[in-house]
Order: structure tokens, then sequence, then C-alpha cells
């Protein structure tokens, strides 16, 4: 088969600029003479003379005499030729910039010819440049499947897979295109690969297949007269072929592939000159892994003698292991005090030796060489340790003092978040830290600060000690706002100010959070943050029933920001939570009008809508709300359960109102009053077994003690002659529903009328 006939979007792309040059120019094919035609020079004498162009006329005027091929195209050409025009129009737009333009084009171009390899590899080029990635990801490996040999378009896909987390994936890819028939296995694009491949194996923990692409690096980077090697890619990997032997060496160890990792420690060590230490401390682990522990203890000791610290803790610990595995752990700690004698501004080394005195119950010891070592730094793994030792010893003043310490570092409080966790679930601990304080809190000055008291409150508040938790959080902000730091008034209270306040609302102590918010409100040193405090405020009033002062204090938020959609928004929110049905109308179609583009706010309002219409008993206008809705988003979980609800308590269009939950429920199984929803309308369907199915799931869910649900379910139990049953869930359902704020006179008295019957 020739070139030309492998190339067919060059074949076609010839056809068509052979078809314009025909029929711009009007020679070649249209005006030759036909062959196997009698009489034909006759006929060309009889033609008129061509006219002149002018002018006047133009070449519209002249008639356009249609191409006609010798041979008709069959429908395999023609869709060549559409891909060949699709193809050098992208090429075209590309050439102006308009990349989406040509990316529209190519993509038209591969429709018509979808076996075209040179199309999906400019559309994997393009889609990657507008970040496409899925598609550029789907045309690639239809570019593969078209040519397996490409091994460069496989290691690109590979790459770009890992870049997109998809480790699996990208490393299947990359050991495609290593193993592909066409790659030369002494390139250094293949050396390349194996590294690549190296590390994806690493990262999901195959150590094995690492190794053996480790292998490969390895001897191409010892024995580079055996490999082809581009200068670049050797540079690649030269440039850091320090850290890379080491690397190498360790997983080459880890795969007890002994000899090749001293092999690979000596290289390290050759390419990181003047510390043969860390070459030593390689050679412990060969050692320790071959179980002859005393060369792995002798080797070690090089590198405590240059005194490095480029192991870290790790090299303390490896000393333990290996003194254990000669049962010499007695020797752990003169070893380690040996080692920080002569090594005194060592910090790690010393916190390692602190943390075996107090392994050893020689608390003393272990206090006195953290608070050394600490010295007056603000150190935040030493602090740590000290929170440890005294957690473990429950020294509760001074753990109070060095929590605000810990507190103070600015990134201490992240670092000892395991401590933390395991002291709110030590109840013992948690009372003792709380009284220690109560008494601490006493004192003249108090040995208590806004940090330490901080603290207390979130350990409290994590070990359900809500009390005590609310107490030293008030501690907390009044010791802010009396801070000589400007900095600590404003930030501190402020912080303290959010917790607090998150306490208040898990406890719906409304009364409370009004007053702490009203004081918020009054304090200069949050005026920065006043008009979202405001806003706070009269969440608070409302739910806890100042309906007039929720709206005073919204007004004056309004005022003071009058284009904040989310201040309108509680406005209409107040009338809806209480009851005010006629306002909240008002105010709720004053805001979809103002705020069209708010899409999410105008969901939510629309939502509230359609329920106060309901509430006001015009359930056709709230029916209609909803089903505009539902046109517009009918896959909506929410709008789906809320209509079908109003047609199952209405008992119309119950299979419909069915189909209808059971999308919602699709989307969130758990949901308490979706599963309500499909309870009641099986209820309508007289299914009551399966009704009070879900009707018991939904009640067993935080929150389903609610009044409806309850209801709901003792309707079941009633059908279901569970009279029992059902009588005391009326009751449930009748004290809920007279302790809710605001109460549903409709609710209470359709459930004292079921009692009564």
């Amino acid at each position: 088969m020739s070139q030309f006939s492998r190339t067919p979007i060059l074949r076609a792309c010839l056809i068509l600029l052979l078809a314009a040059y025909v029929m711009t120019t009007g020679q070649g094919v249209l005006s030759a003479k036909m062959p196997g035609k009698k009489g034909g020079e006759k006929d060309a004498q009889k033609q008129k003379a061509p006219r002149v162009f002018s002018l006047e006329e133009g070449i519209a005027d002249d008639v356009v005499l249609p191409f006609v091929p010798a041979t008709p195209r069959t429908p395999v050409d023609q869709k060549e030729i559409d891909s060949a025009a699709w193809y050098m129009t992208g090429r075209m737009r590309e050439a102006r910039n308009d990349f989406i333009g040509a990316y529209d084009a190519y993509k038209k171009a591969m429709e018509y010819n979808p076996n075209s390899i040179e199309i999906y590899r400019v559309l994997i080029r393009l889609a990657s440049g507008l970040d496409k990635t899925e598609e550029a990801i789907e045309y690639a490996q239809k570019a593969v499947e078209l040519d397996p040999e490409d091994y460069e378009l496989m290691r690109k896909l590979g790459l770009h897979m890992a870049g997109q987390g998809r480790f699996e994936e990208a490393v299947t890819f990359l050991k495609k295109a290593s193993d592909s028939p066409s790659i030369d296995k002494k390139s250094g694009v293949y050396v390349i690969i194996q590294h690549d491949q190296a590390n994806l194996y690493e990262r999901l923990g195959k150590k094995e297949e690492a190794a053996q692409c480790w292998e490969v690096v390895f001897r191409a980077l010892t024995k580079p007269e055996e490999f082809t090697f581009e200068y670049n890619t050797r540079s690649q990997l030269e440039a850091k072929q320090g850290k890379l032997y080491e690397r190498i060496g360790q997983s080459f160890l880890e795969t007890d592939r002994l000899k090749l990792a001293v092999d690979a420690f000596n290289k390290a060590a050759d390419s990181q000159k003047g510390r043969p230490g860390i070459l030593k401390y390689h050679l412990a682990q060969v050692y320790f892994q071959s179980k002859q522990y005393q060369q792995a203890l002798d080797s070690l000791q090089s590198y405590f003698d240059e005194q490095l610290q480029s192991k870290g803790r790790r090299a303390y610990e490896f000393l333990t292991e290996i003194l254990t595995a000669l049962n010499r752990q007695a020797d752990v700690i003169p070893q380690l005090e040996k080692l920080a004698e002569k090594d005194r501004f060592n910090r790690t080394l010393h916190y390692y030796l602190a943390e075996q005195y107090g392994e050893n119950d020689r608390f003393d010891d272990a206090e006195k060489t953290y608070l050394e070592s600490i010295g007056e730094s603000s150190d935040t793994e030493g602090l740590a340790g000290l929170l440890s030792l005294y957690q473990k010893n429950q020294k509760y003043a001074k753990l109070i003092e060095t929590l605000s310490k810990i507190v103070q570092t600015g990134d201490g409080v992240q670092r000892i978040q395991s401590n933390l966790e395991r002291m709110s679930k030590d109840p013992e601990l948690v009372k003792g830290l709380i009284a220690e304080a109560e008494k601490l809190k006493k004192q003249d000055p108090p040995g208590v600060d806004v940090f330490s008291a901080f603290m207390i409150a979130k350990l409290a508040s994590e070990a359900d000690r809500k009390a005590a938790a609310s107490e030293f959080y008030q501690f907390a902000m009044d010791a802010a706002a009396k801070h000589e730091k400007p900095q600590i008034r404003g930030n501190w209270t402020l912080l303290i100010l959010q917790e607090y306040s998150q306490l208040l609302r898990e406890e719906d102590k409304y009364g409370e959070l009004a007053v702490l918010l009203q004081k918020a409100v009054e304090n200069p040193l949050l005026a920065p943050q006043r008009i979202n405090l405001l806003y706070f405020l009269a969440d608070a009033r409302e739910r806890n029933g100042e309906t007039e002062a929720a709206i005073k204090v919204n007004e004056e938020a309004r005022q003071a920001a009058p284009k904040f959609p989310l201040l309108d928004y509680q406005h209409a929110w107040i009338y809806y939570h209480s009851h005010d049905w006629e306002k909240a109308i008002v105010q709720m179609q004053k805001f979809i009008k103002k705020y069209p583009e708010q899409k999410e706010r105008v969901y939510q309002v629309k939502m509230m809508l359609s329920n106060t219409y309901v509430q006001q008993g015009e359930i056709g206008k709230g029916e209609a709300v909803l089903e505009e809705m539902l046109a517009d988003d009918p896959e909506n979980p929410s709008i789906n359960n809320d209509l079908g609800y109003l047609y199952a308590d209405q008992g119309k269009n119950l299979e419909k109102a069915e189909k209808m939950i059971r999308i919602a429920l699709k989307s969130e199984p758990d949901n308490m009053a979706y599963l309500d929803s499909m309870g009641w309308v099986l209820f309508k369907l007289e299914r009551y077994q399966e009704a009070a199915e879900y009707l018991e799931k939904a009640s067993k869910l935080p929150g389903g003690g609610d009044s409806t649900i309850l209801d709901h379910l003792a309707d079941c139990y009633h059908k279901l002659n569970k009279t029992k049953e059902a009588n005391e869930l009326w009751k449930k359902a009748l004290e809920e529903a007279q302790q809710s704020s605001p109460a549903d006179p409709k609710l209470i008295d359709q459930l004292q009328k079921k009692l009564n019957q």
C-alpha cells in the first residue's frame, strides 16, 4: 500500500485543493478535451470566445459550472473530504488564535473520520490547553487503541492521569508505554518512563514493582555506556542523583535486594561528598535487615559521631530498635544520654531522650530535659512533648500553663490535635482539669488566662461538659476584653465569640445567645463585624420568640447595608418563622423581584413561599409555585419531595407522588423529611405496613421526634390495630407540638381530637 493511500487526510486535502484550483481558474479538468468523445476539437472551436471580465459585471455574473468528478464519489470518499474540510477549517481557526472554534472544527472532522489518529492528536493537544481534561483523556485512549505502539502518547496520557490523582490508571498506561515493541529499551525515554513508573508504584504501595523499575534506572545511571541517553534526559536524572540514589537504595533495602542496596547507598555517599555518616546510616539499615545487629550498631555510631541530624527522630528510633534486637533495652537511655551530652543543641535528640525518661517513669528527668531544651523559645515540638508528659502524670496546673504557651505559638493547636482528642475522651482527666482551672481562676491574679481558658472551654465542650464550657468561654471573653494588646482584644474576642455562640445554638439557649451578641454589637473592637453580628443577633431574637426585636435589629442592619441580599432574605424569614404569613408573602415576593440573579436564595424563598400558601389554606397556590419550579428542575430532590407530599396530603396524584418522593429518597436515603413523605404517601395508598417501616426509620433519626412524624406513625399503627402504640405516639406528638415555638394550633387541635376519640 502506498504512503499516499495510508494518509486519508492528506489525500482528501489534495482533492479539495485540486477542486478549489479548478473552480477558480476554469482550467484543468473543466477545460480539457474529454477523452473518448468524437468531435471534441470541433466542439471546442464552436465555443464562443472567452468573455472579458469587467468591473461592471463582476465574477458573480459569470456562470459557474459545478465540479463533476470523472469517477463518482463513494460515501467513504465524501466523508474523507468532509473530514479534511473541517480539519483545514480547524487549522485556519487555530492560526487565528480561535482555539475554541478550532476545537469544534476538529471534533467535526473526527466525527466524519473517527479512525484518524492525526485528528485525535490535535484534539488531545487542544483539549488539554482548554482544560477539558476528561475529553483529552478520552481522545488519548482512543488514539492509543488506534496505535498501540505509540509509547510517547501513552506516556503523556499516564502523566496526565497522574496529575489528576488517578494513579492506578496512570501506571497502567506508563507500563503499556514501556512494554511497547516500538520503544528502544536502551533509550533515555525508556529510562525516564521506568523512573515515572517507580514513583507511581511507590505511591501505590507496590514496593516490588517499584524496585524492578528502579533497577533499570540504577543500571542506566551506573552504566551509561549501555544506554543511548539523550543529553537532556541524562541531565534530568543527574541533577538529583544524590537523593535519587538514596531513594533507590531504600527501595532495594525494603525488597531484600541487599547487594544492590549497598551499591546504591555507596553511590549516594559519593554524590554527597564529605558526609560518610549518611552512607554508614544506610549500611546500618542493610546490616539490620541481614540480622547483623552489632555491625548495624557500629555503623550507625558513625552517623552519630558526625552529629548529623538529616534523619531526624528516625535515627534515635533506629538505635532503640537495634539495642532491643540485641536484648540491650537497658542501654537505650544511657546511650542516648551519651549522645545528648556530646550534641547539646540537637533538640530532636533531647526531646527523644525526654520521652524515654517519661516512658520509664522518670518524671523529673523528663521535665528537666524538656524545659532545658525548649529554653526561652516556643518550640511546638517540645511543648507538645511536655504536654503529653503532664497529661500522663496528671499535673493539671502545669498542663494548663503549657496549653496557654502552645496556643500562643500560632500553629500549636494544630500540632496537638491528637493530644486534645485523647484528653477530651478521658472523663477523669477533663474533670480534674476543670477542677484545677476553677481553683486557678479564683486566684488574684487568676492562674488561668484567655488562652488556657479558651482551651479548657473547648475540651469541656468536646467532653459534653456544657456548663463548664460556657463558664470558661465567658471567662476567656472577659479576659480577652481586658488584655493589654489590642490585637488580642479584637481577634481573640471574635474567635471566642464564634465558638461560644455555636455552643449556645447547639443547646438552644437563644436567650443567652442574644445577650452575648448584643454585647458584641456594642463592642467597638468588633465594629468591622457589626453587620454580621446584627444578622446573627436578629436570628437569635426570632428563635427566642422576640419577633418585634428581631425585626428591629434586622432593620438596623438593612439600613447600614441596603444592598446585602442576605439581610432582605432574613427580613422575609423572620415573618415566615413567626407565622405572620401575610407579611411573609409580601417580603418574599419583593425578594424574588429584587434579586433574580440570586438563584440559590430565590430557590429557598420560593420553597418558603409555597409552604406559606399551604399554611394559609391556599394549597393550589402552593402547588403552583412548586410545579413551576419542578418544570425548570425536574430532578430536584427537595421540590419533588415537597410537591409529592402536598399531593399525598390531599390524597391526589398518589402514584405520581410516590414516584416523585422516590426521586428525593434516591438522592438521600436517610433524609428524615423524605422518609416521612414516603411513609405518608404509602399510608394514603393504604399500604400501611410499608408506610410504618419508613416512618419508624424516620422517627429514629436525629430530630425524628418531630410531632408531624410521630402523628403519621401513630396513624399507621392505628390502621394496623396497634391502638396502644398509636395512643402513646399521639401523646408524645401533642407534647412536642405544645412545646414548639411558635406552636401550630391546627396540629395541636387535630392531635387532641384523635386522643379524645
